[in-house]
């Protein structure tokens, strides 16, 4: 498993046997003995957001609203960028990864519209906004119950983070389309807030702590020129314990 301090780093440590304080080396009657100096050479560490793709993802909420809540998907892997034919259709049970954004876009609502068959990040849009029509009072309400809720990481059976949800946004129609065009610029985005005002709800901080995003669509009006909804996009950020 990953901890915060695998992933902050740390400098190399050099450590140097000596004699004590006032204290000659020893000698003998033929020479010398010289200091024996012990280099401690630190082990190169494996990126783990690099090893993240192809693999069979769990995440495990271990707190807060949503405790006992599971969700399971196969992270896509490279080859996806290259060939993606229908590899993230719904009802695949995948993931798309940017390992430099740290980024995971799911999917939610269900699968043909059968209530039996709920997608990958469903129970979390469900609770964030009931079927869409909520109102923005009630989804501040839903997100601010959901900050600091503890999320394990569980990846082809090992737990590699252990983390906790500390910012979720909903992204304007006009940034959630954005976003999916240009995943490269989350950040930027999700500073910019660019879009109706009113549609932002949520927010979260710049941070420096090693974290993780998860971003999956919601519900929005009817939009009766396109004869479908207007969708928004929610973002999860998870800083890594």
């Amino acid at each position: 498993m990953y901890s915060r301090e695998d992933l902050v780093g740390s400098s190399a440590a050099t450590a140097t046997s000596s004699p004590p304080e006032n204290q000659a080396p020893a000698t003998t009657e033929e020479a010398t003995a010289a200091p024996t100096e012990n280099v401690i050479t630190p082990t190169p560490t494996e990126n783990p957001f690099a090893t993240l793709y192809d693999c069979d993802m769990k995440l495990e909420f271990v707190s807060g609203p949503l405790e006992s809540k599971t969700t399971e998907f196969k992270v896509l892997g490279q080859d996806y960028f290259v060939e993606k034919e229908d590899k993230f259709d719904p009802g695949k049970g995948t993931s798309i990864y940017y390992q430099f954004q740290h980024y995971f876009i799911l999917h939610s609502s269900y699968v043909n519209g059968n209530v039996l068959r709920p997608m990958e990040a469903e129970f979390i849009r469900k609770y964030l906004e009931y079927w869409g029509e909520s109102g923005s009072q009630y989804i501040q309400g839903q997100i601010e119950s959901l900050i600091g809720t503890e999320v394990n990481w569980v990846c082809d059976g090992q737990v590699i983070f252990n983390t906790k949800i500390d910012g979720i946004t909903r992204l304007s129609h006009e940034a959630s389309q954005d976003l999916w065009v240009n995943p490269d610029s989350l950040v930027q985005i999700l500073m910019n807030k660019e879009g109706i005002e009113s549609e932002w709800i949520g927010g979260m901080l710049p941070t420096t702590e090693p974290h993780l995003y998860v971003a999956f669509c919601g519900w929005g009006p009817a939009s009766l020129d396109a004869g479908r909804y207007t969708y928004f996009r929610y973002v999860l950020r998870f800083i890594i314990q």
